[in-house]
Order: structure tokens, then sequence, then C-alpha cells
């Protein structure tokens, strides 16, 4: 189903006029940790967008692929997963006022083997990277399991699918010395299925501020955003609720340059505490990934976001994920 989803987004980007397109503000990539286990909380986006004007309404259409192989085990826990996940979602934004703005996000979550693990493999055998395991014979398997020392256990025994956990947020942002500062709240509901990992089981809420300062480094056409966020984690469905933690903080920090009107190029960080007390880094260490891509602008109120991410601290976020978001305003 997800191909068919990112062959879409493909013909809309070839059918998109890009005759009237505009340099426009730097926005951060709305990147997500997809790690199975941790993509289930309501991790906040610190979205840095412009806010839509009052009576308009965004729209993004969002597709993220990640893939993950690692088998980890101490004295206390194991875990072992090979899973390629789908995230899909639909995002509307309204504006209530010219500095409000409501949104609500709608996810399908998929896990399966996927199709990636070869490319993946070839990828950091021809870069000198560490393969974690990965060897050719393991390609494109399934398997998610996780048992800690207290016995609380978890297992998807076969690809999953469902509607996941839908978001409420609302944005109010205000000039601030030639800049730009975000207040963002979010209300992740129970909407997905925890037995499926399409979502916890729990109630989560968050609170951001970004900060957006395309001023410092105007005349060179860069803009610098950054952003911090305090979670409050609902407990979870199943046993998994023993050695989950009820809260977290996550950050963002990015550069981008406005190469040309249509193009802009983004360098971004994202990072959270960690989401389960474990001794295994991948749930129990702070994550960081590094997220890398651009913007097509194709109209002054159309453009895809293109972005792939890497978990620069090894092991705690999805080995690789690749995202398009096509947004419009109207």
């Amino acid at each position: 189903m997800y191909r068919k989803i990112i062959d879409a987004v493909f013909l809309i980007f070839l059918l998109v006029p890009l005759s009237s397109a505009h340099g426009s503000e730097i926005r951060a990539f709305h990147n997500v940790n997809q790690l199975p286990l941790k993509q289930i909380f309501g991790l906040p986006s610190l979205d840095n967008s412009p806010l839509i004007k009052k009576g308009q309404w965004r729209m993004n259409g969002i597709a993220n692929i990640s893939n993950t192989y690692n088998v980890s085990a101490n004295a206390n826990d194991q875990l072992t997963t090979d899973v390629e996940t789908f995230r899909g979602s639909l995002k509307a934004s309204y504006g209530l006022r010219d500095n409000w703005q409501i949104g609500i996000e709608v996810p399908y979550v998929s896990h399966d083997a996927g199709f990636l693990d070869g490319l993946i493999y070839d990828w950091h055998d021809f870069f000198g990277m560490p393969q974690n395991g990965r060897t050719k014979d393991n390609s494109d398997q399934f398997q998610l399991s996780y048992l800690s020392g207290s016995g609380a256990s978890f297992e998807l025994p076969d690809p999953a699918s469902g509607l996941g956990d839908i978001r409420i947020n609302g944005v109010y942002s205000r000039p601030w010395h030639n800049r730009v500062l975000v207040f963002s709240t979010e209300l992740k509901l129970a909407t997905g299925d925890y037995d499926k990992l399409t979502g916890s089981g729990g109630y989560d809420f968050s609170v951001g501020l970004t900060l957006n300062d395309p001023h410092s480094l105007g005349k060179y056409r860069i803009t610098m955003y950054g952003g911090l966020a305090g979670i409050y984690l609902g407990d979870m469905d199943g046993a998994l609720s023993e050695v989950q933690k009820n809260f977290a903080i996550a950050g963002r920090a990015g550069i981008g340059w406005q190469a040309t009107k249509l193009i802009q190029l983004k360098l971004q960080f994202d990072a959270q505490s960690a989401l389960y007390d474990s001794d295994l880094k991948e749930l129990g260490g702070a994550a960081v990934q590094l997220v890398m891509g651009g913007s097509l602008t194709f109209t002054d109120s159309v453009y895809l976001d293109i972005s792939v991410a890497e978990d620069i601290k090894t092991s705690t976020a999805a080995d690789v994920a690749f995202q398009l978001a096509l947004v419009a305003t109207f």
C-alpha cells in the first residue's frame, strides 16, 4: 500500500507547476523517531513553519519509511528488531487568527519485512559504515521482540498495520527581536492499537517552544532554528508499562539555506531523552538523529520536503528513515 502512496506523491510532484514559485521561510523537517517501540509515543514535532493567516488551511501529506536491524542483549534485557516501518499521515491546520493555529494529524502505520535491507547493506558497505549485524542472507526478514529482566515482554509475531494515534495541536507565535517564537502544545489520543504497535494505548501531552532565527545570518540567506519540549507520557497498554517512563524531553536544532527561489537545503538534529527504564541503549538511552535534505518550492503555497534521517547515536532510533512531505496552503 505504501508504495502506491509514494507513487502518488511523485505524480503530484510532476504535475505541480514551478513558474510562480518564490523563496520562502526555512521550515523544519517533520521528523519523528520511527524505532517501532518509540514511535508509539507522542514525541512532539517542534514545527517552526510560519503560521497561516486567519481563515486559511494548510494540508500536509507525509510519507515516511524507516528500516531497522538490531539484535541486542545483556544480563537483564533482550531486544530483536528486524523491521521496516511505514508511517503515512495527513495533517490539517487552520488559522484561528494571524498568530493562532490549530491542527489535527491522522496517521496510518505499517510494520513488515519491507524491501530496503539490500539497499542499506550496499550503502553501508560502499561507505565502510558498520552493518550492526546486517548480512545479505538476512535481508527482508521480519522479527520484533523484547524481554526484560523483570519479565515484561512484547512480541509482534507477524506484520501489522492500522490507524495510528491521532494528534491534536495548538500553536501560537509572536515576533521577538527580528526573530519568531513559536509556542506549541500537542495531545496524542489513544486511537492506535498497542498489540500492532500502531499506538501506545495511552494519552500523551507535550508543551514546546521553538525559536526561528532568519536574522542572524540573513545576508547569507541562512535561517537557524531550534526548540525544546517537555512530554508527559501516559501509561501504555501491556506489560511494557512496567518499564516505560512518564516524562521525557525532546529537542531540535537545524540550519537551512535558501539556495535558489525553488530550492532549500537543510540540516537538522533531533534528540530525545530515554523513554524506557532499560539497560539497553536502544530503549534506555537518549536518541540523536541527523536529518539531511531539502525543499522544492513549486508555488508560493505548495512545497515538497525530501529528507533522510540517520541514527548518529547508533541503535537509539531507526537505522535510516526516508521521508516525502507535500504541503499546500489555501
